[in-house]
């Protein structure tokens, strides 16, 4: 069975950043991500907007028996941590660029200094874009990696 676009793009994100202490994944969907990162995470937080997605994803956490994850409501452009909370970020949701470039300033807050932080472009032009915006929300060594086949582009920074 062929994966589907978001699983290889959650497993290349964790190949890019590999999941270790605590970690979040904003606007995490039902968790295509965070059921990966789990498995060597200490503690994953998982933040959706949406209060249906993130009810299905907490069954989906409950069904596998993981005890290290934290689904919850929340907003991507207003994250409810402290800064300096995380050893890894990772966004994958493909939003428009508005909405994305506070999602950036947050991720980057609730970041450790030196923390690595992956997020997803769908396409060439969107990677572009994202490489700048990464860079005005205050990551350093902002690197884009190809999604082997896909189309798809993960842009990696250390906050």
């Amino acid at each position: 069975m062929e994966k589907s676009l978001l699983d290889k793009v959650a497993s290349a994100a964790l190949e890019a950043v590999p999941a270790s202490g605590r970690v979040v994944d904003v606007e995490a969907g039902l968790g295509a991500l965070t059921m990966r990162a789990a498995r060597a995470a200490e503690h994953v937080d998982a933040i959706d907007g949406s209060k249906a997605i993130v009810a299905a994803l907490r069954a989906r956490v409950t069904v596998a028996k993981l005890a290290n994850v934290e689904p919850r409501v929340g907003d991507a452009s207003a994250l409810p941590f402290p800064e300096h909370t995380f050893d890894a970020g990772y966004y994958l949701s493909v939003v428009g660029s508005d909405a994305r470039v506070e999602a950036l300033a947050e991720l980057r807050r609730v970041l450790k200094p030196g923390a690595p932080a992956v997020v997803a472009a769908e396409s060439e032009p969107a990677r572009n874009e994202l490489v700048d915006e990464m860079m005005v929300a205050g990551f350093d060594e902002v690197q884009p990696h190809a999604v082997g086949g896909t189309g798809a582009w993960l842009v990696r920074g250390i906050a």
